[in-house]
């Protein structure tokens, strides 16, 4: 099968991240599934009103999955952050997707798919990742340096996520997404 990730950004860290899924497109081209999947990311600013769909084409037996992400949203997010909110936005619509089109696939099929895809996104910090481990460190009221240590990040991302939790909502730009934004091929 043929699983396919492209994109349509700029200013965050989403085209690195998307860089993150080629093995994954590599396994699955070693998977059987009667059709191929084609995510685009478009990471757009709200105000073009640019909405999430998805449209399966029986010609070419394909899935196309055009998802819709705010621009100002990711921009104030760390890139760890990013990695596991687009991996649950990911594997949610993945999986609502998949079901949606049972007749092109049977239940056993397309459970046995999404176990595939959601074992590696566990395995590569897209589902339940550093950021999740280190919210659920910082509730049970371990100290910033000892969840830092821990999970093996720096210890401004640990305050970052802290902050977080504290209902802080950043106004800035994360820096990740500015040494994102000049890091070729995405230049500013």
């Amino acid at each position: 099968m043929k699983l396919s990730f492209t994109l349509d950004t700029y200013g965050t860290c989403v085209g690195q991240l998307r860089d993150e899924l080629l093995p994954l497109e590599d396994l699955a081209k070693t998977w059987q599934f009667p059709y191929d999947i084609h995510f685009i990311w478009r990471v757009l600013p709200e105000s073009y009103g640019r909405k999430t769909f998805r449209r399966f084409d029986s010609r070419d037996h394909a899935l196309d999955l055009d998802i819709s992400i705010m621009y100002e949203q990711y921009q104030r997010m760390s890139k760890n952050e990013q990695r596991e909110a687009l991996g649950i936005y990911l594997y949610q619509y993945l999986s609502e997707s998949v079901a949606t089109y049972k007749k092109h696939a049977d239940k056993e099929t397309q459970d046995q798919f999404l176990a595939r895809v959601k074992s590696w996104m566990i395995e590569n910090n897209w589902l339940d990742g550093k950021i999740n481990k280190a919210r659920e460190l910082l509730a049970q009221n371990l100290g910033l340096y000892e969840v830092s240590q821990q999970l093996q990040m720096p210890l401004e991302e640990i305050e970052y996520i802290f902050l977080r939790m504290s209902d802080y909502e950043p106004t800035d730009v994360h820096p990740d997404n500015i040494v994102a934004g000049k890091a070729p091929p995405y230049p500013l």
